[in-house]
């Protein structure tokens, strides 16, 4: 089942400038496990994909889920447009 999120997540993509609208977390699973840009993946990153996959099997809510993917991001140093 789909967790939508109340609000879209945007990131920066790989060509710079482009972006990308994330919004749920079976997106973001799959942004997270195969579009991730940074050979990083610590403590945040391991969390989010944890929350992520724990939203896709309704174990927790999705924005719980978009907040652990956002902290993510945050720690890549991934860039976050605001709408």
């Amino acid at each position: 089942m789909v967790q939508w999120w109340s609000k879209p997540v945007i990131v920066e993509t790989r060509k710079t400038g482009a972006r990308l609208v994330i919004s749920n977390a079976e997106r973001a699973t799959e942004y997270l496990l195969d579009e991730w840009p940074t050979l990083e993946a610590g403590q945040a990153y391991q969390s989010a994909k944890k929350a992520l996959l724990d939203a896709h099997e309704e174990k927790i809510d999705a924005e719980k889920a978009r907040e652990a993917f956002i902290a993510a991001l945050k720690e890549g140093d991934i860039y976050i447009f605001d709408e």
